[in-house]
């Protein structure tokens, strides 16, 4: 078994898929390294793995453009003609046993927010849940919070944290 790890940003929202009756999640996940040559002129270059998981997962919702992941799983090369320009090439393919959600260049939500009455600092986990906004909660259903820059955010009573584009009730403005 070659087992690989990687951690690198999505270039694409998952996509679950079905094929002979059984589901399945592709992404592609890129790492980029950058090194400076002896002449001072700086080299740039991607690397794009194939990743595939068994079923749907409660994570593939966070599973978008631009999420950065840790990534473990058993490693396949392929070898395949380019559609492109025609030649030969060759392809990485993790079948994912595990994986996390690391941070995102595009995070929805900071990761400190402070609350709108009173400005207490409270910091967020992974998948935007407060849990201190969820204990001690005082409105029966929601807790607002604001970012540095005041703009605000939604905590319901389980401690979840929603931006105006992803709450389903709206923040009120």
């Amino acid at each position: 078994m070659l087992q690989t790890t990687i951690i690198g940003y999505l270039g694409a929202d998952a996509e679950v898929k079905n094929q002979n009756g059984k589901e399945f999640t592709t992404m592609r996940i890129a790492h980029t390294s950058k090194w400076t040559d002896g002449n001072g002129i700086v080299h740039e270059e991607t690397i794009w793995v194939d990743c595939i998981m068994n079923g749907s997962s409660a994570v593939n919702e966070y599973l978008k453009k631009g999420q950065l992941v840790y990534v473990v799983g058993n490693t396949s090369l392929r070898v395949y003609s380019s559609a492109k320009d025609h030649c030969m090439k060759a392809g990485l393919t993790i079948n994912v046993k595990n994986i996390e959600l690391l941070g995102s260049k595009t995070d929805e939500v900071p990761s400190v927010l402070y609350k709108e009455d009173g400005g207490e600092q409270v910091e967020l986990r992974k998948f935007y849940h407060c849990a201190k906004c969820a204990r001690e909660t005082t409105d029966p259903e929601n807790v607002y919070l604001v970012d540095k820059k005041g703009k605000r955010y939604r905590a319901d009573r389980a401690g979840w944290v929603y931006t105006a584009e992803n709450d389903p009730n709206n923040v009120p403005g």
